[in-house]
């Protein structure tokens, strides 16, 4: 009997199909699993598996190492077909670090799955010949590189009103789809119309990023602050993009319209999935807080459960459009009175859950204002954004006495990030939450150690 290593290899439809195979089996055996321990489930796991259980083990840890238990056969199984494919198609075996990229894997599987297989294991792009031999170039590089890279940056555009299509999802379709996709357009069209040169793969791929920001700012559906922060995975899947185009257009000899027609179609696919089975309600994060304050905490409550405005923001995050806290106002005592806590933006409605005097104070937030005061050219639609992706849910001031009749006070904020990937969108949303307890705290102790000292 035949034995198997990293030395065979497959060609494209039997990767295809064996992929296929192997992920409905996955898809059906994690729905079991979900179901067992009572869980949600999402196809869209497998778009961002920054969201998906199988990182997520303090939640619950049963659950967890079952998903892991069933997911590394499906691993090993299909890493092994990747390996065999690269090898069939002649492309670097380190190619297959894709197969663990969020999206991209999926691009990289339908790009894979179209390679031609290469006799003998080589490349074509070393046969003489090709269509990117000297000389062959149909455009100089600027010319190429604009051209390749107005068509790259419409696409992803084309991308984010297909997201936006009906109703808005920040999900793995924008966030991870189009930018990949409009990179992928971008370099292989430069290629096509030049040649697979890293100068022009770069340009192209920066013209087709700029011209989406400058869209989104001139029609003022993002700010100069939320296209900051999107940047980092924007630039990274454009650039993903870019470089399994140029890989594809190399492998296939030039001839690489399937592989741009296929991931063309994936785009389209992921939203329908998205409308079709949308993520589970995003994780509760908890941010906290803390300070010593010079004051006991009779003294401390007083400035917790209301205070007096604060001073301007001088904060440049705050002077970039997060919305500030400036005071807090309360109605009634004990649990069912609501405290208002006033931002630039609007108001805090959070009714008290817990009243515990000088100890604890704990609420719920029943009604939130937009999280920032988008920078854009002109004042033009709602960002939709704005609308309950970032969701603060609880807050919590914790007054502990120590030593001396000082008081430790800790602030929390229980919130969600209703955005793809949830993990990425909190390394912004954690500090941002820092500096609101920050500018909050601050004041309370300045207030607090006013009193204290002035009662001597």
């Amino acid at each position: 009997m035949p034995t198997l290593s990293l030395t065979h290899r497959i060609r494209g439809l039997p990767y295809l199909t064996a992929g296929l195979s192997l992920f409905a089996l996955k898809v059906f055996c994690d729905s079991l699993v979900a179901r067992s321990f009572q869980k949600p489930f999402s196809l869209l796991f497998y778009i961002s598996p920054t969201d998906s259980p199988l990182v997520h083990p303090g939640q619950h840890l049963g659950y967890w190492l079952t998903l892991w238990c069933v997911a590394l056969p499906f691993i090993a199984a299909g890493l092994t077909l990747t390996l065999w494919r690269l090898r069939d198609a002649g492309s670097p075996l380190g190619m297959a670090l894709f197969f663990f990229l969020p999206f991209g894997n999926l691009v990289f599987f339908v790009i894979a799955s179209l390679l031609p297989t290469q006799a003998n294991g080589r490349r074509s792009i070393d046969t003489p010949g090709q269509t990117h031999a000297p000389g062959s170039a149909r455009y100089g590089l600027f010319s190429a590189a604009c051209i390749a890279g107005v068509t790259g940056g419409l696409v992803g555009l084309a991308g984010v009103a297909i997201s936006f299509a009906g109703i808005p999802v920040y999900g793995a379709a924008l966030f991870l789809g189009s930018p990949v996709i409009g990179g992928f357009i971008s370099a292989t069209l430069f290629s096509r119309l030049h040649a697979p040169v890293s100068r022009g793969i770069v340009l192209s791929t920066t013209l087709a990023l700029l011209l989406g920001a400058v869209v989104a700012m001139t029609i003022a559906l993002e700010g100069i602050l939320c296209l900051l922060m999107a940047a980092p995975l924007v630039i990274l899947g454009a650039f993903l993009g870019a470089f399994l185009g140029t890989h594809c257009f190399k492998v296939s000899s030039g001839r690489s319209g399937m592989a741009a027609g296929a991931a063309l179609l994936a785009l389209p696919l992921t939203v329908f999935v998205e409308r079709l089975n949308p993520m589970p309600t995003a994780p509760t994060e908890v941010v906290e807080s803390s300070l010593i304050v010079d004051a006991p905490p009779d003294i401390v409550w007083k400035y917790v459960i209301q205070f007096p405005p604060l001073p301007p923001p001088r904060e440049w995050i705050f002077k970039a459009g997060i919305a500030a806290p400036l005071s807090a106002s309360i109605s009634g005592r004990g649990p069912g009175a609501l405290r208002r806590c006033h931002f630039t933006t609007g108001d805090f409605v959070e009714p008290i859950e817990v009243w515990q005097e000088n100890r604890e104070l704990t609420f719920s937030v029943v009604q939130a204002p937009d999280p920032l005061r988008e920078l854009t050219l002109w004042n033009g639609p709602r960002p939709p954004h704005l609308n309950g992706y970032l969701q603060s849910t609880r807050g919590q001031f914790l007054l502990d006495p120590l030593p001396g009749g000082k008081t430790r006070l800790t602030g929390k904020t229980w919130y969600r990030t209703n955005m793809v990937p949830e993990s990425y969108w909190r390394l912004w949303a954690n500090p941002i939450i820092q500096q609101i307890h920050g500018r909050v705290l601050k004041h309370v102790a300045e207030l607090a150690e006013g009193q204290y000292q002035s009662s001597f």
